[in-house]
């Protein structure tokens, strides 16, 4: 019996030492997850605050951005509404400024501002959550409204060039990109100028078919000029009546030349630069111009700038000069390198 005793003592002390050597389910950390004191907590703060400092372009930092409604004067650039949230772009002592706007300015001619513009606006800074990710919000510069103050009177680019690919020939192909921002500006002596300029010059042209089913070539600059197709009543009705009072360029809109992408002799925009000066009633249209003659594998480009006089329902041309012609021998035989290379 005290042999029992004994034995039930030992085993008691033994579950004692052992439960006293077990930690606290309060006091159990995960393996590797290290301690985060008290300093450690505050920097982690201080950091993510400073990352979430709002940075505008225009004022210093505010600690109260959203409730402030700010004004200030900006040169306008463009409308940017290729993505999800439709940008107001603009210049102010030399650096780009970018505002969320919602207004619709192709319907709204107090806002259809052009280039170099001066305008008044009114913003605030503003929090917007990003499309397909509702939890991502981004800090944006939201304009409320803006008023032109003064015309800029700058060239605008109507028409540049970009390598874009081209799935009908499998291959990096350099294609006219037209200013589609600036077509909802146009007015119809810059309509009638572009379309002279474009008129004998080839602008992507393709053979297609109209709605009567007729055989028509269809061209880049006079489709995106709304003029229809080259030689189309609607062109030649257009230009011939805006240039009724100019009888070089009316004697040169008599015939109608068709020059398709496909000709072995052709010429094309690479890019022209349009600007309007309403105070003197004149066009500049800027361009530059390359040719190429496939059969005998050469090219050559030149310059050219074109000043037009216009009035309520008419334009003349009063001067044109072109540089000289730069020649360049070109190789149209894709594998000439290649079988080079072999030999």
């Amino acid at each position: 019996m005290s042999s029992n005793r004994r034995i039930m003592k030992y085993q008691l002390i033994l579950f004692l030492l052992t439960l006293s050597a077990c930690p606290h389910r309060g006091d159990l950390k995960t393996a590797g997850e290290p301690e985060i004191t008290e300093r450690e907590t505050r920097d982690t703060l201080e950091t993510k605050q400073g990352q979430n400092q709002l940075d505008s372009t225009i004022l210093p930092y505010d600690p109260k951005p959203f409730a402030k409604i700010q004004t200030d004067t900006i040169e306008f650039i463009d409308y940017n509404d290729d993505f999800d949230y439709r940008n107001l772009i603009g210049q102010k002592n030399g650096k780009n400024l970018s505002f969320v706007y919602h207004w619709d300015w192709t319907e709204n001619q107090e806002y259809n501002f052009r280039p170099g513009d001066l305008i008044l606006i009114e913003w605030k800074m503003d929090s917007i959550r990003m499309a397909g990710d509702e939890e991502v919000v981004n800090v944006v510069q939201r304009v409320l409204d803006a008023k032109k103050i003064s015309s800029g009177n700058l060239p605008i680019q109507f028409l540049t060039r970009e390598d874009r690919y081209d799935e009908s020939v499998k291959a990096i192909v350099s294609t006219m990109v037209i200013n589609q921002s600036y077509l909802h500006n146009i007015s119809p002596p810059e309509r009638a100028a572009l379309g002279y300029i474009a008129f004998d010059i080839g602008n992507e042209c393709e053979w297609g078919y109209d709605s009567e089913g007729n055989r028509a070539l269809f061209c880049q600059i006079v489709t995106a000029l709304n003029l229809d197709y080259q030689c189309s009543d609607t062109q030649l009705a257009f230009l011939r009546t805006w240039f009724s009072k100019d009888s070089v360029a009316f004697g040169k809109l008599k015939s109608c030349p068709t020059i398709p992408n496909s000709a072995t002799i052709q010429s094309s925009f690479d890019e022209i630069l349009i600007q309007k000066d309403e105070s003197n009633n004149t066009i500049t249209v800027q361009s530059k111009i390359t040719g190429i003659n496939m059969r005998e594998s050469k090219s050559w480009s030149w310059s050219q700038a074109d000043l037009f006089e216009f009035g309520k329902d008419h334009i003349m041309l009063v001067d044109s000069k072109k540089t000289d012609l730069t020649e360049h021998e070109i190789d149209l035989n894709p594998d000439h390198d290649a079988n080079n290379d072999l030999r």
